[in-house]
């Protein structure tokens, strides 16, 4: 049975919405990152009527393109998706009622023509503006209608155009009206609109669900006749699906990057496979080669480089042992160090990527958030969260990775973080997990026993 994922507010109600389409899973209006936490395969369709555009980030045209790369059907209609449709109608999302149609047609361009303000969604994302586009149709079909001329339907639509989107609708227009026409038209315009209560949005939302329930063959993933889908992966994308995507841990979300963060640092054969895959860069080679870190060393050495007595890479141990090893330890280092950018899931080595130890990330996380509300309480509302001492997370973490704190940077280096400060506020959410567990129950609050039960 095709599972349908519907994102709506304010263009219809959510009761609505289960009356059309009893089995629709109702989200809120779709923001940036939205889609690419959705589970969702070839025999499902997301079908997109709102979106929030101001207060966050809006959906990407990538993650639209990502959904229908994989033969899922989307669609749009009234608002966000509408604008969405007509931009990317070429490549397979089908568009539904009459704003996809103006906005498909180049009749309308601008994004404001759907923006409105509206509440929250304890409020029922109820709407308190009237949306340009919305007022442009009623205009427009109060004139054919004879209601009003059409020359005063152009006027009226040009003094929407010009207020601030905030402020637009149906009363506020005619209160600006009267300046410029007579009041029999504005009476005339008001009393066709009341007889009818025009919502261009809400009508077109509610085409899209009746073809939805009933099986609407116009409904169906991009095929034959759209235009392929390509280079959706781009950096850009990864690093958004890397946010955005994951999975639940003991009933709480946990991103791909948190679960990539946590087998960073505290997979105990995090290290061995980091240098493997940094050295097997540099030798050209598989990183289960037997004789991988002398192929590194020897493509160094030919190229000319060797450890100087002082690096800013190798610290005095690293130094005193042999010259091979400070070779490849430096190469490591110089090349595995992330700089300027942030990791995606792509960065861990291959056995790490696996989804066996993502769920291994995702349950230490899950731990690791209990045992930090446990010992630090809640983020109070409007504060922020405690955080322990700098002192404190660089003996924890010491502990974890068996070091003195003094030689944390360079064991940092070897996971291929970039500094100390960079540790501290990576490690800082896995710190009251780390402590407790060193500690055992000597330290450890009563009600916190359950963060043991990840197997390192």
């Amino acid at each position: 049975m095709r599972r349908y994922v519907v994102f709506v507010g304010p263009s219809l109600p959510r009761a609505e919405v289960a009356a059309l389409l009893p089995d629709a899973e109702i989200r809120p209006p779709v923001r940036h990152g939205d889609l690419l936490r959705l589970d969702v395969g070839a025999e499902d369709a997301v079908l997109i009527i709102d979106g929030l555009f101001l207060q966050t980030a809006s959906v990407r045209h990538r993650e639209i393109m990502y959904l229908l790369q994989r033969g899922v059907t989307v669609a749009g209609s009234s608002s966000m998706g509408a604008l969405r449709a007509a931009e990317l109608w070429p490549y397979g999302m089908r568009g539904f009622g009459e704003i996809f149609r103006l906005y498909r047609d180049g009749e309308i361009d601008g994004d404001d023509e759907v923006a409105i303000v509206h509440g929250t969604a304890e409020d029922g994302h109820r709407a308190y503006s009237d949306p340009l586009v919305g007022i442009r149709i009623a205009l427009r079909d109060a004139a054919a209608a004879g209601a009003i001329g059409q020359d005063d339907a152009r006027l009226m639509v040009d003094l929407a155009v010009a207020m601030p989107f905030r402020s637009r609708g149906f009363r506020a227009l005619e209160t600006v009206a009267r300046g410029h026409l007579p009041a029999h038209v504005i009476e005339a315009f008001r009393s066709w609109r009341s007889a009818r209560d025009p919502d261009a949005k809400a009508a077109d939302a509610r085409l899209l669900l009746a073809a939805a329930a009933a099986g609407d063959p116009e409904l169906r993933p991009a095929g034959l006749g759209d235009r392929p889908v390509r280079n959706v992966h781009t950096w850009d994308f990864e690093m958004w699906e890397h946010r955005y995507h994951g999975a639940e841990a003991d009933g709480a979300w946990v991103a791909d990057a948190d679960a990539a963060t946590a087998l960073r640092l505290v997979h105990p054969a995090f290290p061995g496979l980091h240098r493997r895959q940094v050295l097997a860069r540099v030798a050209g080679l598989d990183p289960d080669h037997p004789a991988l870190a002398e192929h590194a060393v020897a493509v160094a050495r030919a190229r000319g480089l060797e450890p100087p007595r002082r690096d800013g890479w190798l610290t005095e141990q690293d130094l005193a042992g042999s010259a091979d090893e400070a070779l490849a330890t430096l190469l490591v280092r110089a090349f595995g160090v992330t700089h300027g950018r942030a990791w995606t899931k792509w960065d861990l080595p291959p056995e790490l990527r696996t989804p066996a130890a993502m769920a291994w990330g995702r349950e230490v996380v899950a731990a690791a958030r209990r045992c930090r509300e446990r010992l630090l309480g809640p983020v109070p509302d409007g504060g922020t969260r405690r955080r322990f001492r700098a002192e404190v997370a660089d003996r924890v973490i010491a502990g974890e990775w068996g070091c003195d704190p003094g030689d944390l940077t360079g064991h940092a280096w070897d996971r291929g973080i970039a500094d100390l400060a960079a540790l501290r506020r990576l490690a800082e959410p896995f710190v009251a997990l780390l402590k407790s567990r060193q500690a055992g129950d000597a330290e450890m609050i009563s009600d916190a026993s359950a963060v043991t039960s990840v197997a390192w």
